[in-house]
C-alpha cells in the first residue's frame, strides 16, 4: 500500500525528531525550545512576540518555553527600552553555545536527509514544501 503525502510528511518529521532528542537530552532543552534559542541565535535578542510569529506557535506556549529556558540558564529576560509591555529575550553564553551546537545537529541531520539529492532537487523540495506552507496559511521566511 502506498503512503499518502500525510503520511509521508509526518514520516519524515517523526524520524527527524527521534535522530535529534539524543542531542536535545545531552544540551538540556525541551521539545520545542531549540526553535526559540536557535531563533534567538541568528536574529539576536527578540521580543517574546517576534519569536511566536516567526515559529508559527502560541505566544502562552513561548512564554512557558522562555520560562523554563531563562530558569535552566539559556536566556535572560528583561524589560524592552522601546517598548516596557514588552519583554527583551537574548541568549546567555551557555544559551549561544547550546544554539549553535544544536544548529551543527540540525545540518548534520539535513545532510543525511538530503544525502544522493542534487542541488535542482533540493530547490525543489524547498519550494514545494514552501508551497504547502503557504498553502495553509503560513508565510515562509528565506
Amino acid at each position: 500500500m502506498e503512503l499518502t503525502l500525510n503520511q509521508l510528511l509526518y514520516r519524515v518529521a517523526h524520524e527527524k525528531d527521534r535522530i535529534l532528542q539524543p542531542a536535545r537530552d545531552r544540551l538540556g532543552l525541551g521539545r520545542g525550545q531549540p526553535r526559540v534559542i536557535a531563533y534567538l541565535g541568528k536574529h539576536g535578542p527578540a521580543s517574546q512576540s517576534d519569536i511566536a510569529q516567526h515559529l508559527g506557535i502560541d505566544p502562552a506556549a513561548v512564554s512557558r518555553m522562555v520560562e523554563t529556558l531563562r530558569s535552566n540558564g539559556f536566556l535572560t529576560r528583561s524589560a524592552d527600552d522601546l517598548c516596557r509591555r514588552a519583554n527583551r529575550l537574548e541568549l546567555t553564553a551557555k544559551g549561544a553555545k547550546a544554539a549553535e551546537e544544536w544548529e551543527r545537529e540540525c545540518s548534520d541531520v539535513e545532510e543525511r536527509l538530503l544525502a544522493g539529492f542534487t542541488g535542482s532537487e533540493v530547490d525543489l523540495l524547498r519550494g514545494l514544501l514552501k508551497r504547502l506552507l503557504g498553502n495553509m496559511g503560513r508565510e515562509v521566511e528565506g
